[in-house]
């Protein structure tokens, strides 16, 4: 009898473990980047959660459009200094 509550406490003890580390793994912080959109002439602006459609060089959002192809012309671009 005490070798199965020994054995009840492990797998109760696992699940826990399992379940806290699944919390954490989905609870992970969206990426925070700097808009540079918001002031240009200096390279950064406000620190913003980064989006699924923001085009993103390093640290900074320097565009948004939600055409793929049109996001990588935005970001050549600017990596061009263009």
């Amino acid at each position: 009898m005490k070798m199965v509550a020994h054995r009840y406490t492990v797998v109760i003890g696992l699940g826990g473990m399992l379940v806290a580390l699944a919390t954490l793994i989905t609870a992970e912080a969206a990426p925070i980047a700097y808009n540079v959109q918001a002031n240009p002439n200096y390279g950064f602006g406000p620190r913003v959660r980064v989006q699924p459609n923001d085009v993103v060089s390093g640290d900074r959002i320097v565009g948004r459009d939600p055409d793929p192809f049109i996001r990588g012309e935005i970001l050549r671009h600017y990596n061009n200094g263009w």
